[in-house]
C-alpha cells in the first residue's frame, strides 16, 4: 500500500482512467451488473445523474477501453475491458471503494489540481530571446 492507503494497481487504473467520482460510479455500476447493458437513461436512474452525464461517461468509458457498445442503436454499453487485466484492476477498485471509499474519493479529488496546473503551465508566456516578455 502507498499513497492514500490504495494498491499501486489500483492508483495506475485510477490515474488512467477515472478522473471523477461520477465516473467511477458508473463504471461500478456497470461492472457489478454484468449480466445487462446499460443505456444513458437507465445509468441515470439508478444513479440519480442527468442523462446527458450519464451518456458522456459511458462514451469516456468506452473511450477508455473498459466498455463495449452493444445493441443494435449502440446506445447501450456493457463492462468488457479491451485488456484482460483491466478487469482485474476494477475488482481491486471495487474492493478498494467498498473497504476505503474516502481513501479513494481522495486519491480522484488529488489529482486533478495537478492537471490544471500542467495544462495551464503550457500557456504560460516564456520571454522571447531578445528578453521581451510577451504576456
Amino acid at each position: 500500500m502507498t499513497d492514500a492507503g490504495l494498491p499501486p494497481r489500483v492508483q495506475r487504473f485510477l490515474t488512467t482512467h477515472i478522473d471523477s467520482i461520477e465516473k467511477l460510479e458508473v463504471l461500478l455500476l456497470l461492472r457489478a451488473r454484468t449480466d445487462r447493458v446499460w443505456t444513458a437513461p437507465a445509468v441515470a436512474l439508478e444513479l440519480r445523474i442527468t442523462e446527458a452525464s450519464a451518456a458522456r461517461r459511458l462514451a469516456e468509458l468506452k473511450t477508455g477501453g473498459l466498455l463495449l457498445q452493444d445493441g443494435v442503436s449502440g446506445e447501450a454499453y456493457r463492462f468488457s475491458p479491451l485488456q484482460p487485466d483491466e478487469a482485474q484492476s476494477a475488482s481491486e477498485l471495487a474492493a478498494a471503494y467498498a473497504a476505503r471509499r474516502v481513501s479513494v474519493i481522495s486519491f480522484i479529488f488529488s489529482r486533478p489540481m495537478d492537471r490544471v496546473r500542467g495544462f495551464a503551465d503550457a500557456f504560460v508566456l516564456k520571454p522571447d530571446k531578445d528578453g521581451k516578455d510577451h504576456g
